[in-house]
Formats: structure tokens, sequence, C-alpha cells
């Protein structure tokens, strides 16, 4: 006879399956009283564990132990002949099929309750929409990444840092709402159709364009799209110098809040939209350019620093290359990047950058950063916090602020800091999967796995994603 045979002759298969399903049912009656009741999360954290536990046990049993008429004997000491596994086994299947009988009610109660629940709702909505007028949605709009349409066609961190830059003037338009960087660029060198990505990014307008590079001269093209009938609401091309390239984005951004102030009667009270000249060096800002296009795509990180490095040596007065190091450095040992102090550098860096520019935000989240890296997560999340009361857009600062909290046990804030940082950013990955973990250690397996199975979804596939999918089923 067969292990597998032996089993089922033992009812240990039988017995598993009915444990396995009085626990589900179980569990989810004490989910709903203690829910009720407002238990703290480790009293069914605490259950799942016994439960767990007790699963174990009775397989044990089951397989050691044989039921009879004169009680419970070991199995190795029951007269085979006399067994009475057969009729045992139908008792354990009549007990299967009623525990089958409440869980299939109990599923079919909490369909209607949810459905009963979903058309209270609906109804409610559909009232107010009724009662409300309806008013206009603010403008919005999405910078996708340029075109490189360079003789070389080697000039793409160029481009993209153009289109980057236009987008980061842009979020400064009070009543426009723009989609994030990683968002926009999620869709570079996609098929999809301009409507199609709108409607994905929930925006009705897009920025597209192109760059073409050669020597000293730069010729931009760009235009304004209304996503809901691919009508073009304005377009435009500049072929100037290169050293005119921050008067080119201030022309660029104007015009668009131009075009929208006419076509929608909006951002009527916003004036004009200056870029900063953030440094006087073209050869520095070239490097600043591609060193930030690596980084952003966590791709040749080395290469990153060095470059960084030789535009604050070009500029030693270039805050933001002093920022974007400080940020660099700060993710290098994360990364198996351990030749030199990057913690260090990090913080020298960040304070150079504040030095230069104290409005800037990314250096008081790097030495937020650097702090909780050396055990001061107190400091850590000082500096975060600083962070984000002088940048309350990026999404970056919640996601850093979101694993401190969690790190400390405060799952719920961090849960918070991590849904504002997807709202910020639908398309940040590492938000996702961090709020997947937060939910999981506060309890909330469900929904710990909707976050879980979304970023698959959307192609993620990190290996720590893939540790947690089975965490959560467990749960």
């Amino acid at each position: 006879m067969s292990f597998f045979e032996e089993l089922k002759r033992r009812n240990v298969v039988r017995v598993g399956v009915a444990y396995g399903i009085a626990s589900w049912v179980l569990l989810q009656v004490a989910d709903l009283v203690l829910e009720n009741i407002d238990a703290p999360p480790w009293v069914i954290q605490a259950l799942m564990l016994v439960v767990g536990l007790g699963f174990i046990a009775a397989v044990v049993i089951a397989w050691a132990y044989e039921l009879t008429p004169e009680g419970i004997k070991k199995e190795s000491e029951v007269d085979r002949s006399r067994s009475v596994v057969g009729e045992t086994g139908r008792k354990l299947d009549r007990i299967i099929i009623g525990f089958l009988v409440l869980a299939v009610a109990y599923f079919v109660y909490e369909r209607q309750t949810i459905k009963s629940e979903s058309q209270v709702l609906e109804t409610a909505q559909t009232a107010q929409q009724q009662g409300t007028p309806e008013v206009a949605s603010e403008p919005s709009i999405a910078v996708l990444p340029f075109a490189d349409l360079s003789p070389d066609k080697d000039q793409e961190y160029f481009s993209d840092g153009i289109a980057e830059e236009l987008l980061n003037l842009l979020v400064r338009v009070d009543g426009l709402k723009v989609a994030s960087r990683t968002s926009s660029f999620t869709y570079k060198g996609n098929l999809l159709s301009l409507s199609e990505i709108a409607d994905e990014l929930k925006v009705d307008h897009i920025l597209e364009g192109s760059v073409r590079k050669a020597g000293n001269r730069v010729r931009i093209t760009a235009q304004l799209i209304d996503a809901a009938t691919d009508r073009h609401l304005w377009s435009d091309t500049y072929d100037r110098e290169l050293t005119d390239i921050f008067g080119i984005q201030d022309d660029i951004a104007n015009a668009i809040v131009d075009a929208l102030r006419s076509e929608l009667g909006v951002l009527q009270e916003m004036g004009t939209v200056s870029a900063e000249v953030v440094t006087d060096n073209l050869d520095a800002y070239e490097l600043y350019l591609k060193a930030r296009g690596l980084f952003l795509a966590r791709a040749e990180l080395p290469t990153a620093v060095s470059l960084f490095e030789r535009a604050v040596e070009l500029d030693p007065e270039f805050a933001r290359a002093w920022q974007d190091l400080a940020a660099v450095y700060s993710v290098m040992e994360s990364w198996g990047h351990i030749d030199r102090d990057y913690n260090q550098l990090a913080l020298q860096a960040a304070q150079k950058a504040l030095e230069l520019d104290p409005g800037l935000s990314t250096p008081w989240a790097v030495m937020g950063q650097v702090a909780t890296d050396s055990g001061d997560m107190l400091s850590g999340l000082i500096n975060m916090s600083k962070a984000i009361d002088l940048d309350p857009e990026n999404p970056t600062h919640y996601l850093w602020r979101g694993i401190d909290f969690s790190t400390l046990g405060f799952q719920e804030q961090s849960i918070a800091d991590l849904e504002k940082c997807l709202e910020l950013d639908p398309a940040y990955e590492n938000c996702r999967r961090h709020l997947a973990y937060s939910h999981v250690l506060l309890g909330n397996y469900e929904t710990g796995f909707e976050y879980f199975q979304e970023g698959a979804e959307r192609g993620f596939s990190g290996a720590n994603n893939w540790f947690i999918a089975p965490l959560v089923r467990m749960g």
C-alpha cells in the first residue's frame, strides 16, 4: 500500500479537509465578531496561529490514533479486522458536507451584503449628483518623454531632461494637475494611442514633442493635445542656440498656460512661469541631465555618481547637482556599492546643497535617510517631515518616511504616507510594494494581497513581491 493510500485509509486526508473547512468558517465568523467589538489586530492573528498549529496536531493525531467503539487508541494497537475506519470516514464525509454548506451559506450572505451596500452607495451617489450642479474639474496634463531626433540618436538623456524640466515648471502652476514623471515616462516607446494614455493617467491633455540637438544648436518642437478629441490646441518649434535653453523652457511652459487659459477659461490668475537658471555652465548642465537620467533609471549608478561629481566640479554653485549627488550617494550602499563611505558623502553633499539653496527639499530627505541608516530613527523622521513640508508633492519623500514608520511599527502612519505616495504617482511600484507589506504587518492580509496582485498585473516582477504572495495567502 502506498503512503497516500495509507493516508486515505487512516482518514488523515478527510481530517485535514474537514479541519481546513471548519477553520475557514471559524475564522470568518471570528473576524466579523472581532471587527464589531473593535478587537486589536493581534487577536485574530493569534487565533490564526492557534488554528494553524491545531491543523498540524489534528493531522498527526489522525495518523497515529484511531477512533474505536472503546475510545481513542493508538493505530498500531488496533486489530485491522475490527477497524472501523470506514465508518469513521463516512461520518467525516457528513461533517465535511455540513461545513461546506455553512461555508457556502456564509459566502452567499457576504456577497449579498456587499451587493446591498454597493446599491445603497450607488443610490446615494446618484442622488447627490442629481442634486448638485456640475463643477468643472481642474485641467490636467501629462508630459510625455520628448523624442530624440538628433542625427546620431545619442541625445536621449537631453530630450528626456527637457521634458522633465517642462514637467517641473508646469507643476508650479496653481490649478493645473500634472501627472508625475514616473507615470508619464512609463509610456516611453509605448504603442498606445494618446487617448488611451490620457485615460490611464486620468488627464485630459498631453504635451509631447521632440528635440534635435546638433553642436551648439537645438531645435525643440512641442505640441499640446486635447486627448479626448485629438485636437492640437497649440504647437510651436524653437530653433535656437543651446545657451538659450532655459529661455525655451520658459516660452513653452507659458505658451501651454496661455493655451489652457484660452481654451478652458481657467488659470486666469496665473501669471508667467519662469524657469530657474540652475547653472550658467552648459557643460555642467549636460552632465547633470546625463547623470539624472541614469540615476532615475537606477542604471549604472557609479557612472551617475561620476557625472554628478564632474558637474559640481565645473560649477561648484550648482545646487541641484549637489542635491541629486547627495540622493545618488544615499542609495549606493543599498545597491551593493560599498567601496566608499557613501552615507558620509551623502550628508556632506546634502549640506552643501542647502547652503547654496535653503529652499531645496531633497537634501532634508537624504539627511533623514542617512540618520535612519545610522539608527537615529527620530532624527530620520524629523528630517523626512521637513522635506515633505518643503515639497508636499514629492512622492519619494512619502515613500521614505512611510518605510521609516513601518520599521518603527507604526503601520497606520506608514500606510497613510504610502497611499499618498501612490496618489501622487500611481506608477511608483516601490510604494505599492511597501504598502502591501504595511497592510500585511497590520493584519490586513486581503488588502496586502490586492496591492501585490495589482503590482504583478502592472508588470512589476520584484523578488520581494514574489515573497509576499504566499505570506498574504497564508494570512
